[in-house]
């Protein structure tokens, strides 16, 4: 049996370490995204977000954009969000960028079905 994250979210299985933290400057995943078949972005601590449309969260994941407004957060700032691996471009770059007033305490991605066969 595979060892549990020692992440935040350990019990949930969500595999928060920090060669999957996504930060605001772009960096190369540590897998090839593209090679995947599905990729879970999890948003923590998210505060400051509205529905507006500026004041927001930009997670830019192999090339897919995904938005995090108040609507896809639950009431402790978390947001969690799939994007297919087969979406991904070969730019395999993963980064978030803060809109408005929006804050975060940490973006991560983790692959959920591992590389595609």
């Amino acid at each position: 049996m595979a060892a549990r994250s020692s992440g935040i979210f350990p019990r949930e299985g969500f595999n928060l370490d920090g060669e999957c933290e996504i930060t605001t400057s772009p960096v190369a995943a540590s897998t090839t995204l593209a090679n995947a078949k599905t990729i879970r972005v999890i948003l923590v601590g998210a505060a400051g977000i509205d529905d507006a449309g500026t004041n927001k969260v930009t997670v830019t994941l192999g090339g897919q954009v995904l938005e995090f407004n108040a609507a896809d957060l639950d009431q402790n700032g978390v947001g969690v969000a799939h994007v297919r691996g087969a979406l991904c471009d070969a730019n395999n770059n993963v980064q978030y960028a803060l809109g408005g007033t929006a804050t975060v305490g940490g973006c991560f991605y983790e692959l959920v079905d591992g590389p595609a066969r």
